[in-house]
């Protein structure tokens, strides 16, 4: 049984998560091996995640202290907090290893600080990520100036072309 410093000690660190981080999935892990559940904490780890497993009262203290409105005692079960600071990588992660493993249920979350569902993690999951977005706008800016720089070059190509024939003309006439 946890003291009073050391449910201070845990509020105080999920706080800090909520704040730090932009997406918190939750998640009931009944009956996931501990062997699963460290292979879900590494490959959570290696995208900048963490997963946090705590009561459920000392997580709504923390949201309760952060002013956010989401009440985990409507999910029953142990609950895995499983939090991450870009919005589509954990979201992504957590969802894959669902597909794998049926024993961890997602239940829903937080995206900076709005509850969103279930259908809304699965959305995250199966979006682009920030990333990939950025090289496809990349990609879309670059197609019409690569295009224009062409016409430029054809345009100056043929002007080269006319100067050459008026060149060649003038000598033929001078001759």
């Amino acid at each position: 049984m946890l003291n009073k410093s050391q449910k201070e000690t845990i509020i105080q660190k999920l706080k800090e998560k909520l704040v730090n981080n932009k997406v918190l999935v939750v998640a009931d892990f009944r009956g996931l091996s501990v062997k699963d559940m460290n292979d879900l904490k590494k490959q959570i780890r290696e995208i900048g995640g963490s997963v946090q497993v705590a009561k459920k009262t000392l997580i709504n203290l923390a949201l309760q202290a952060e002013k956010i409105d989401f009440d985990t005692r409507q999910f029953s079960g142990p609950l895995a907090f499983i939090f991450g600071i870009a919005e589509t990588e954990v979201p992504k992660k957590i969802w894959s290893f669902a597909k794998k493993n049926d024993k961890i249920k997602i239940e829903g979350g937080l995206l900076e600080g709005k509850i969103i569902s279930l259908a809304e993690v699965e959305s995250l999951a199966k979006m682009p990520s920030k990333k990939e977005l950025l090289g496809k706008l990349v990609g879309t800016v670059q197609g019409p100036v690569r295009g224009f720089v062409y016409v430029l070059s054809g345009t100056i190509g043929s002007l080269v072309n006319v100067l050459k024939a008026v060149e060649d003309q003038k000598k033929s006439q001078s001759a």
